[in-house]
């Protein structure tokens, strides 16, 4: 209710405080995961959602995502409501060189790798209600966690070797363009 009045109003204050509170409850529910070892995870945003019902290390994990996740939702809201005209700057900062780019690159893939960690650890009992089959968890468990390494190594290499990087991608596009357009 509190963010469509901010949106049909277009109140930016609003709006940041409704998206701000939602990062605090993901950041206060992280930690309950953590502190408890138990995370129920609802799989869609309806309210008979099926939930994944995790225990022990893939809970705590899955706090550990939480509280990432709700840290980046309030530094969006505080973007948003206290530094309205700045927030595009902290994009600039952070794309502005290659070792912040790079950090920012090495964030994502660990949270990605962290993702497919959980779904390989968890054992089939946190999925009978959502009734993924053991291929479906192990398969997504390796994509999501190759996937993130894959992100994670390029942070690394961004931050390392921005040149060589840059090359790089230089050569993959000279190759695209040579083998589709001709």
């Amino acid at each position: 209710m509190i963010a469509y009045i901010g949106i049909r109003y277009r109140n930016p204050v609003v709006i940041g405080l409704a998206v701000g509170g939602l990062g605090i409850f993901g950041i206060f529910s992280g930690i309950q995961m953590i502190i408890t070892k138990r995370a129920n995870v609802p799989t869609s945003d309806s309210i008979n959602a099926h939930k994944e019902r995790h225990t022990g290390i893939a809970a705590q994990l899955w706090g550990f995502l939480f509280i990432m996740m709700g840290a980046i939702i309030v530094l969006i809201a505080l973007g948003m409501t206290v530094f309205p005209f700045n927030s595009t700057k902290w994009v600039d900062v952070i794309l502005d060189n290659s070792f912040s780019a790079g950090l920012f690159l090495i964030s994502i893939g660990l949270l990605i790798a962290i993702y497919g960690i959980i779904r390989l650890i968890a054992g089939n009992a946190a999925y009978v209600e959502t009734k993924l089959t053991p291929f479906e968890r192990l398969a997504g468990g390796l994509y999501f966690l190759l996937f993130g390494l894959g992100i994670l190594g390029a942070g690394i290499w961004v931050s390392i070797s921005p040149s060589s990087m840059k090359a790089f991608f230089q050569f993959l596009v000279s190759l695209i363009g040579k083998l589709f357009i001709g």
